[in-house]
């Protein structure tokens, strides 16, 4: 397709076009209306020699008047190097409810490509900050901020196997659902994205409804907050996957960290550590969630109950994972119920379980069952308590000798070699696991053999 070339300056022209199909208006109303192939890429200097996107800003300002940009149609647009704000899409309609989407940027249908670009101060009901409908869009290195929506503050996917990669998504609000992204039964890959500082009533970070086949890898999600659940990441019927996140610092009344309802998701290799619930789960919360979890590491969360993690009604498996100085409340790193007549039956494998005031808990009656095999107790007052049924098989306690991070191990570790093989063949890390027979937690620890370099002619 074509390419258009857009010099700095700040350009605010509202176009009209008929949609009486998706508005209540009739109309649409943007600074961009792109209905074909095309790029548009912003950032030159006045003479065009020199691109630049941060010295040379090229902003679209609907200010207020409309969306920033509207996509439609199949086809494959490139956008980069703008900056999108004052969109407002009241009475734009344009979502599969009908509410009104996409703020700063709108694309059904469309393959678009977004890079370089900066969202900020739009708003909608659905999507404040970018809308995508059934649109395998490719969006990276942008900063998407200071968006507003009741659902999706920042980009909200709609049947979207979009994937986004090197974004920061900052500062972003939605009144309801995903402070900082929502996906909506969309199997989208999210990697190598910062989530910091979004604000909803479910999902401050992110929330995934009926979103199976999504993959969350690589994602640093911090310090944003929820009112009711899932401060940094909220799951709801979304068997995702969750693989080498960083999740920390966030806050909600339940699931600090992460909270997962009803959500048969994999979790591997994530760094779950110093968020806060000020009911339940401070680090994970799984409701009615039959989850996966391999090489996780939980620690240094607070909570009124279920400090690092909270299991309701739930039947996860739990393997090699780290369990470590979460504080607060009934003092329990693990806290184990039933949801009514739904009980929790939980097998735990290779866990570290030390440094709380109770390592586990799991309560109502002998029908919440708790199964560890292997296992590194130390620095508990309480190793486990409560009215339900524990079974501890291959236990041992000693000091894990963490290394200054607090969960890898180092070599005086008495978590070495007392794990049984279940078939995990790498730890947190990446790396080969097990050396010998498999350590407990989520670090394999193997000594590093460094080689000397030899240059040769």
């Amino acid at each position: 397709g074509d390419e258009i070339r857009v010099a700095t300056g700040v350009y605010t022209n509202v176009s009209v076009y008929p949609r009486a199909d998706i508005t209540t208006t009739g109309i649409v109303s943007q600074v961009v209306y792109i209905s074909k192939t095309v790029t548009i890429r912003g950032g030159y200097s006045a003479d065009f020699a020199d691109w630049n996107p941060v010295a040379h800003p090229t902003t679209l300002d609907a200010q207020n008047q409309g969306r920033v940009l509207y996509i439609t149609g199949t086809i494959s647009p490139t956008i980069e190097g703008l900056r999108i704000t004052g969109g407002h899409a009241a009475g734009m309609g344009g979502s599969f409810w009908g509410f009104d989407a996409g703020g700063g940027m709108y694309a059904i249908t469309a393959a678009v490509t977004l890079s370089n670009t900066w969202v900020f101060n739009n708003s909608a009901a659905i999507g404040g900050g970018l809308y995508l409908g059934q649109a395998s869009a490719t969006i990276s290195s942008n900063i998407v901020a200071s968006n507003m929506a009741i659902w999706g503050g920042g980009p909200y996917l709609y049947q979207s196997p979009a994937t986004l990669s090197g974004n920061t998504v900052t500062s972003n609000t939605a009144d309801s659902d995903g402070g900082g992204l929502y996906l909506y039964s969309s199997p989208a890959t999210l990697s190598g994205n910062t989530v910091i500082s979004n604000v909803a009533k479910y999902g401050g970070g992110l929330n995934l409804n009926f979103s199976d086949n999504a993959i969350l890898h690589d994602n640093i999600i911090f310090s944003n907050m929820a009112r009711n659940s899932g401060g940094g990441v909220n799951l709801y019927q979304s068997a995702a996957v969750l693989d080498s996140n960083m999740v920390f610092s966030n806050t909600a009344p339940s699931g600090g960290g992460l909270y997962l309802l009803y959500s048969a998701a994999a979790l591997n290799g994530n760094t779950i550590i110093s968020n806060t619930a000020t009911s339940r789960g401070g680090g994970l919360y799984l409701w009615g969630s039959s989850s996966v979890l391999t090489n996780n590491v939980i620690a240094d969360n607070r909570a009124n109950s279920g400090n690092g993690l909270y299991i309701a009604g739930s039947s996860p498996g739990v393997l090699h994972t780290t369990v470590a100085r979460n504080t607060g409340g009934d003092g329990s790193g693990i806290f184990i119920t039933n949801i009514a007549a739904t009980r929790s039956t939980v097998a735990l494998t290779n866990t570290i379980l030390v440094s709380q005031t109770v390592g586990i808990t799991v309560t109502t009656d002998s029908t919440n069952t708790a199964t560890l095999n292997g296992v590194l107790w130390y620095s508990n007052t309480t190793n486990y308590g409560g009215p339900g049924t524990i079974t501890v098989i291959n236990g041992t306690c000693g000091d894990p000798a963490f290394a200054a991070d607090g969960y890898h191990l180092t070599a005086g570790s008495a978590a070495i070699d007392q794990g049984v093989d279940v078939g995990v063949t790498t730890d947190i890390d990446g790396q080969r696991r097990p050396i010998g027979r498999p350590d407990l937690g989520a670090d394999e620890w193997g000594m590093r053999v460094f080689l000397p370099l030899v240059l040769k002619q």
